[in-house]
């Protein structure tokens, strides 16, 4: 389903083949709304059904789920119904609060379990995709408040980022990052830290033992009174499994894809983000964090606001960009003329995408400086970004020239 439209079919097969088949009424409108460009025929209208793919569910779907902590801590928390590593029962127990609109429902057929759901408590059942142990919760209302999971059929509107032993100070460093962002006119979702103490009643499989701040960031694919608002990250546009996240395209085939299906703006907006990047150290700019959102009546994708940005370079100091820039992955490589690759392979106009590059480099030192924002990172954190910043200002000043 995509909101209150059903779209297709997923059935499991023996032999543990996964099939995904259209329904004849969501063709005959063509595609709309849109689930994902990657369906999209070149003509227009959709594609063929995907084959069946064994043991793993279409690309798609499995960009749905969750990875790494967060995958074993849901798949502990379903034990009596999900198998360790299988999508299709993973996608089975959360489909009713994925990212974006989609929601995987039961047919109208019989539908097996592995336990009696009914005679069980409530449970946990949101998916958000990524590695880092973050929650969607719930801001409880009236006296008291306090954050809570929803629980069952309920949704929650906000992301609960949580602290990592790994790295210090991490939901701090995005806590800045975002405000940097916003300072130099980027969309951003509205966000807060909070007190792990803030939080009742997290079942133990989520629990993180590290002590700090818990960053709280506004769901952009939540409207009001839990409207679904339809996204899909890069991965899921290019039609790539999330395992290849970090090679499944460059970022000029991400530029391309925007200017193409969005509008030339949208990408060089894309590219001010990269040059972003860049300056302040991030190198997980992968294919999942990037994304289109589809709001009103679902058929015209826009860039979706800008997320997962922080700096990785205090945590891992040889660090360079998730993806090749016109063949590199360095920061210190990307020089004017490393952009004007870029520009080129995307098919982007060479002046255009330079002066975006300048024009961020410029706001980014005219405003991270001075914002209020940078007194609650961790001093080693944050003399390790700064010096990264003064490192790359005058690299990424060579495309002024």
């Amino acid at each position: 389903m995509l909101n209150d439209v059903k779209v297709g079919t997923i059935v499991r097969t023996p032999g543990d083949f996964n099939a995904f088949s259209f329904e004849d009424s969501y063709r005959a409108t063509g595609g709309v709304p849109v689930v994902s460009l990657s369906f999209r025929a070149v003509g227009g209208g959709l594609r063929k059904d995907p084959k069946p793919v064994a043991r793993a569910l279409p690309a798609f779907f499995a960009n749905l789920l969750p990875e790494d902590k967060l995958r074993e801590a849901m798949e502990k928390h379903h034990s009596g119904s999900v198998r360790a590593g299988n999508d299709f029962d993973l996608l089975v127990a959360l489909g009713s609060d994925l990212p974006g609109a989609v929601r995987v429902v039961p047919s109208g057929g019989t539908f097996a379990q592995h336990e009696d759901i009914s005679a069980l408590k409530p449970k946990a059942r949101f998916s958000l995709a990524g590695v880092q142990m973050k929650l969607s919760v719930m801001k409880n209302s009236g006296k008291g408040g306090g954050l809570t999971l929803p629980l069952g059929d309920e949704q929650g509107s906000y992301i609960a980022k949580f602290p990592s032993t790994a790295f210090p100070g991490v939901a701090e460093n995005e806590y800045a990052n975002l405000a940097l962002a916003e300072a130099i006119g980027m969309d951003v979702p509205e966000r807060e830290l909070v007190e792990q103490s803030e939080f009742e009643g997290i079942p133990k499989e989520f629990e993180t033992l590290s002590d700090g701040k818990v960053l709280l960031v506004e769901r952009f694919d939540r409207g009001e009174n839990g409207r679904r608002i339809h996204i899909e990250d890069f991965a899921q546009v290019f039609g790539v499994y999330p395992s290849r996240k970090y090679e499944g395209a460059a970022y000029h085939d991400v530029a391309a894809a925007l200017n193409v299906a969005v509008s030339s703006a949208a990408a060089l907006e894309f590219v001010r983000r990269l040059a972003l990047a860049a300056l302040t150290g991030n190198g997980d700019m992968h294919l999942k964090n990037w994304s289109l959102i589809y709001r009103e009546a679902g058929d015209n994708p826009q860039l979706a606001p800008i997320y997962d940005v922080l700096s990785t370079i205090p945590y891992i100091p040889a660090d360079a960009m998730a993806l090749s820039l016109a063949g590199e992955r360095p920061f210190k490589a990307l020089n004017a003329q490393r952009w004007k690759a870029f520009a080129n392979r995307a098919r982007l106009p060479e002046a255009a995408v330079l002066s975006s590059v300048v024009d961020t480099i410029e706001r980014v030192n005219d405003r991270w400086w001075s914002l209020p924002e940078r007194e609650v990172v961790p001093a080693k954190v944050l003399e390790r970004i700064d010096a990264h910043v003064r490192v790359m200002t005058p690299i990424l000043g060579t495309c002024a020239n």
